[in-house]
């Protein structure tokens, strides 16, 4: 059976404390005097999907690009099901977002379920100031971070030629000239599932046919909620943890 990254993820069973262990990975806490607010009105799955692509336009100054699958889902939905209305709708939406709107940006990645879960009934979002409040800081931690990291070299990147007959699909966040990131909005902390992910990807670059992948060090895993980052050295990473991986979980021959 085929996966995406995510998928593959969760249908295997990992050694004790993940193939690449949390513990393995340095930590540093940005500190920028804002803090959140403790309650927010949309389910967590939105709101990171918000601060994901909200980043990305910030970084990239390119919306179509940033909410591509929000755009996908809403052709989905005029196409297969003739709801030329909803699409309109994301259409107004989207240019409201070019212009700065956070809670049109909230309503807009819920059309995302349409593309990745099959749903085609979208919930009414409607997010209230302290949620709006809390992506707009998280949006700017993501900026800050990654402004700091240096030029990005790739966002949004696919992983052409390093897919395989196990794992036929997955897309990472940045790559900058020589860092991996992945942006994960949560509460709860960094786990074997999230380190197993930013190693599959780097693994699949280095397959693929981006070149840029070769010039990776650091592998890093950032949450905005916390302004957080964990960080690893590829080097630090044994070659037979990168065999296993590439084999058992990927799916490589050799």
């Amino acid at each position: 059976m085929p996966f995406t990254v995510t998928q593959r993820i969760y249908s295997i069973e990992q050694p004790n404390d993940g193939y690449l262990p949390v513990s393995t990975f340095s930590s540093k806490t940005y500190k920028d005097g804002r803090k959140l607010n403790s309650r927010e009105n949309v389910h967590g799955k939105y709101v990171g999907l918000a601060v994901d692509y909200l980043t990305r336009f910030r970084m990239i100054n390119d919306a179509d690009t940033a909410f591509e699958i929000s755009m996908m889902s809403a052709k989905i939905l005029r196409q297969n099901y003739g709801q030329i209305n909803q699409y309109n709708f994301c259409c107004q939406l989207l240019d409201a977002v070019k212009n700065g709107g956070i809670a049109e940006a909230v309503q807009l990645v819920a059309f995302d379920d349409v593309y990745r879960a099959g749903e085609i009934d979208i919930p009414k979002l409607e997010p209230d100031n302290a949620t709006i409040e809390n992506i707009e800081i998280m949006v700017q931690r993501g900026v800050d971070f990654l402004n700091h990291c240096g030029p990005i070299v790739k966002s949004g990147f696919t992983l052409e030629g390093g897919y395989t007959s196990v794992v036929v699909n997955g897309d990472g966040d940045y790559l900058t000239r020589n860092a991996l990131i992945d942006f994960k909005v949560l509460r709860s902390d960094f786990n074997e599932d999230h380190t197993l992910q930013v190693l599959m990807y780097y693994l699949m670059g280095l397959h693929s046919v981006h070149e840029e992948f070769k010039n990776v060090q650091w592998l890093s895993l950032f949450n905005p909620r916390k302004n957080l980052v964990k960080f690893i050295n590829v080097n630090k990473i044994a070659a037979s943890i990168r065999a296993e991986v590439n084999r058992k979980v990927i799916g490589y021959r050799n």
